[in-house]
């Protein structure tokens, strides 16, 4: 899977990419270039996002009564890194809210 990580292959077929490792291991940094090198070198629709902030975004918007609005723009994509997932406030909410998300789009929690 290497090679389609540094293409950006992976992203053809819908295929999500976790990378899972402890603090200091350079998942945000091999997130960070995947996202990148998708943008300049394979013209990817790639946005990057604080899972954080995605899920407040999403709860927000939910409270708004304006909900799909977000999800909507994600399918647009071709690539969502999504950093930090593990710090999510709330996991149960923010797991719905990701899955919500990454339903017919890439998502690369890093």
């Amino acid at each position: 899977m290497g090679n389609t990580l540094a293409t950006t292959a992976f992203t053809d077929d819908a295929h999500n990419v976790v990378l899972v490792g402890g603090p200091g291991t350079g998942k945000t940094h091999l997130a960070t270039a995947i996202g990148v090198a998708g943008i300049t070198r394979h013209g990817k629709r790639v946005r990057f996002y604080s899972t954080v902030d995605l899920v407040n975004a999403l709860e927000q918007e939910k409270a708004q009564a304006k909900a799909g609005r977000i999800a909507t723009s994600l399918l647009r994509l071709d690539l969502a890194v999504l950093d930090e997932l593990g710090i999510c406030p709330s996991a149960r909410p923010a797991g719905r809210c990701c899955s919500t998300c990454s339903a017919g789009c890439t998502s690369t929690p890093a």
